[in-house]
């Protein structure tokens, strides 16, 4: 029979890797590729779009977010919208409706400025 220390052990493992996979989106790759907005040094593809200039239907990868009030980027994060996604627009007035894999969430135009998508 194993003691506690194993067990405490053999979970405390578990977690970490459980917490390395979930935050796999937040790793920077190493081609200088931002998740968020630099004005200095960033020039953007003729590709990339603000979401808000997508039409009912269309749909669009997450490239960066470009904000810096960490309020809007903890709604952003919490409606499952991070660079990698793929959101469909479901509606666009009076307020924004995407399709976020089997999730709809909801935003008004200023919040849907700040996603940068690749269509």
């Amino acid at each position: 029979m194993k003691s506690a220390p194993i067990k405490s052990c053999g979970l405390s493992r578990l977690l970490r890797l459980m917490t390395a996979t979930w935050m796999m989106p937040f790793i920077i790759p190493k081609n200088n590729t931002h998740m968020y907005y630099n004005p200095v040094d960033y020039q953007p593809s003729k590709e990339e779009i603000t979401l808000d200039r997508l039409k009912k239907g269309e749909t669009g990868m997450v490239q960066r977010l470009d904000t810096s009030n960490s309020k809007n980027l903890q709604k952003l994060l919490a409606m499952g919208i991070l660079p990698g996604r793929i959101i469909r627009v479901l509606q666009t007035y009076p307020a924004f409706i995407l399709q976020i894999d089997r999730t709809q969430a909801a935003m008004d135009r200023g919040l849907a400025q700040r996603i940068i998508v690749k269509k």
